[in-house]
């Protein structure tokens, strides 16, 4: 690990240099960054962080908005439009991006970073993947969806380094991206991040390698994006540690021990979960050129409709094996180690099971864009979709075990309707329905609305989110067959209502948010870890704020959430969950900022999920309430010119509270107290 990470920081830092002799020439017009789409977006778009302030991201009207040397977007899969996002820029807080919890106010996970993780804050979980075993790294997903394209006036790259522990039990992780321009059109980027995380208790090791090349070409008529990446997981699974005292009592224990000391319930087993896919999207715009709002530029073309197609290839594996497979005797039967923990076995030899999904996606969309007359007050674009899925597993096949396949078809078609230009109301509409295939039935309804307005030269925003879903169980909730779990089901459809709204204060640097949802047929895992539909209804209610006090040099930032769950049983959450953060920062000779803080994750208890390496799922248990034990760290943050590093104590509270149940999950607990470092480097010139 140590020689591949000297190697491609070498060969990034000497390409950067040579790339950096080139002269690029970009555009300084903000029109030329920024096109009136189809779709637009623009109540997606949000502005970088407010280093100083630290306020919260509002969305805001590109149009008056001195741009950057750098601009960056995600792509919308369906309609190939470019959402702007936010540059990594943030000088502070940089250390919360070495943990596991620091993308949720509470987040449950199996203990080292890249490991299994699900939020505790029940709207941030996302909709359920096609190919479930996704839904354990979600937060750490990567594909076009999530891949940021860059339009940079010079060549730029970005390396990060993070490290905590000493040998045998380091953890470290690398992200490095490197664009640039090659015309004022054309930018061509790589991207990766290599996760090496041996782990602080035995057998938890994981391991990530993603890679992504992805280029953008942006003309007046003619606009592409394409993405190729591949990505492979591979994590240890150990099952939990087997008594929870050696945590919360470790003087009963009676001996001297470290974490990795700590007996588990496997060894040698895993899982491993790769990803190949390819995406193209590319529009074509019909319209005109007319004279630039600026006389000394030359004419401005109008887009008044487009045709888009997008494309996607995606290839995904996923692989269950154990080598362990020492022969014992339970209640008189003989049995590998690991089948001990499970009640079911349908195959004798040792555990083996894989699944496969590929996926062809193509899309055609056309649209009439917003504005290109003054009377076109909104944007309208309509699209058909089909989708060829194929999946593999083992299965019986005249008394023996083998593989078989099932293939679907999916096809769908829906609308998007949308105002993204004004400064007072904004809105996207969109709608699809699955019209064939699998699908059929399936029905989808969005909505997002926002208004902004001003007091006393302040801008405050309002914004609202609502939809209606009717979605079609996928195929592995119905089918699934592995040494362990087995079964065929006939699912009916889940039926999902929420509705909720966010207002920004700006007087007093406050976010109000709030949300309500309605599921009927909710698909989970219950406590026996078998897949099943609850009829019934569940209400889930959420009401957050996010309050930052700022007096001189001394900052306190809260995020509070408070959840209830009108079934516990069938959506477990806690009542009330916080992230606290009170620091101190300034700048020292004009030069490096500095960050020195104390910042703490914390819930109330309750049964958090469960998680199931055999299935690479969360489910819901009834043995053991986790929470109330806050995982607080100690850290400073420094920022100098195009450098950024931090240090952090992680999980000081062992050396606080007398009190040690720093469960994030039912067996799991996080790292013991550590120290944990950090390095980022910005590459421009």
């Amino acid at each position: 690990m140590k020689e591949k990470l000297l190697i491609f920081i070498i060969s990034l830092t000497f390409t950067s240099a040579v790339m950096s002799q080139s002269r690029i020439i970009m555009p300084t017009d903000s029109t030329d960054f920024y096109d009136v789409d189809s779709l637009g977006n623009m109540s997606s778009i949000t502005p970088p962080f407010n280093n100083e302030n630290m306020e919260a991201e509002i969305p805001f009207d590109t149009i008056n908005v001195e741009l950057p040397a750098a601009t960056v977007w995600h792509i919308d899969p369906r309609s190939g439009d470019r959402i702007i996002v936010p540059m990594d820029t943030l000088k502070y807080n940089f250390q919360q991006t070495m943990l596991a919890d620091g993308s949720s106010v509470a987040n449950g996970y199996t203990g080292t970073i890249g490991s299994p993780t699900i939020s505790k804050i029940f709207f941030e979980n996302e909709e359920e993947d096609i190919f479930p075993f996704n839904n354990a790294h979600s937060q750490s997903k990567f594909g076009p969806t999530k891949q940021v394209f860059y339009n940079t006036r010079v060549p730029y790259a970005k390396l990060d380094y993070q490290t905590a522990g000493s040998r045998p039990m380091r953890e470290q992780r690398l992200d490095a991206v490197l664009t640039s321009n090659f015309s004022k059109s054309l930018n061509v980027a790589i991207e990766g991040t290599i996760i090496d995380a041996k782990g602080l208790y035995k057998s938890q090791g994981n391991k990530h390698n993603n890679w992504s090349i992805f280029s953008n070409y942006l003309s007046d008529k003619f606009q592409a994006h394409l993405y190729a990446g591949t990505s492979t997981i591979k994590h240890f699974e150990n099952g939990g540690i087997t008594n929870d005292s050696y945590i919360t009592d470790p003087e009963s224990i009676g001996q001297s021990f470290q974490s990795i000391d700590i007996p588990v319930r496997f060894d040698r087993t895993w899982n491993k979960l790769a990803t190949n896919q390819i995406f193209f999207s590319g529009k074509y715009n019909l319209g005109y050129y007319s004279n630039a709002r600026d006389t000394l530029s030359a004419k401005q073309f109008i887009p008044v409709a487009s045709l888009i197609l997008t494309s996607q290839y995606l290839n995904q594996h996923r692989r269950f094996l154990s080598y362990d497979t020492t022969n014992v005797n339970v209640d008189g039967l003989d049995m590998q180690y690991i089948d001990q923990y499970y009640p079911n076995r349908y195959y004798d030899s040792a555990v083996d099971d894989s699944t496969t999904f590929r996926s062809i996606k193509n899309t055609l969309a056309l649209s009439l864009n917003e504005g290109f007359k003054p009377w076109v007050k909104f944007g309208l674009t309509g699209f058909i979709e089909h989708d060829l899925r194929k999946f593999t597993m083992i299965d019986e096949i005249d008394g023996r075990m083998g593989r078989s396949s099932h293939t679907e078809n999916s096809v769908f078609i829906g609308g998007i309707l949308n105002k993204q230009q004004g400064e007072f109301l904004q809105f996207n509409i969109r709608a699809d329905i699955g019209v064939l295939g699998a699908d059929l039935g399936q029905f989808k309804l969005e909505g997002d609305v926002e208004t902004r307005f001003d007091i006393a030269g302040k801008q405050t925003s309002l914004s609202g989110h609502a939809y209606i879903k009717n979605l079609t169980p996928n195929y592995l909730q119905n089918n699934y067959h592995s040494k362990y779990f087995w079964w065929n089901k006939d699912f009916g459809d889940s039926r999902r209502v929420y509705v909720g709204g966010k207002l920004y204060i700006p007087f007093t640097k406050t976010t109000i948010s709030a949300g309500v949802e309605n599921i009927q047929n909710h698909i989970y895992f219950d406590k026996n870890r078998s897949i099943t539909q609850n009829s019934d209804n569940v209400q889930v209610l959420m009401a957050k704020i996010d309050q930052r006090i700022k007096l001189g040099i001394f900052n306190w930032d809260n995020e509070v959430v408070y959840q209830t769950s009108s079934n516990q049983d069938i959506v477990p959450i806690p009542t009330l969950s916080v992230y606290s953060n009170m620091y101190l920062k300034a700048l020292i000779a004009k030069e490096l900022t500095l960050q020195l803080g104390v910042d703490a994750h914390y819930h109330t208890k309750y049964y958090a999920p469960g998680y199931e390496p055999a299935l690479l799922q969360f489910y819901n248990q009834k043995e053991k309430e986790i929470g109330n034990y806050p995982i607080a760290t100690v850290y400073a943050n420094m920022h100098l010119k195009q450098t950024r590093f931090f240090v952090m104590f992680y999980n000081v509270g062992t050396k606080v509270f007398k009190s040690r149940e720093y469960f994030s999950l039912p067996n799991y607990p996080v790292n013991p107290f550590m120290l944990k470092l950090g390095l980022s480097v910005d590459l421009h010139n």
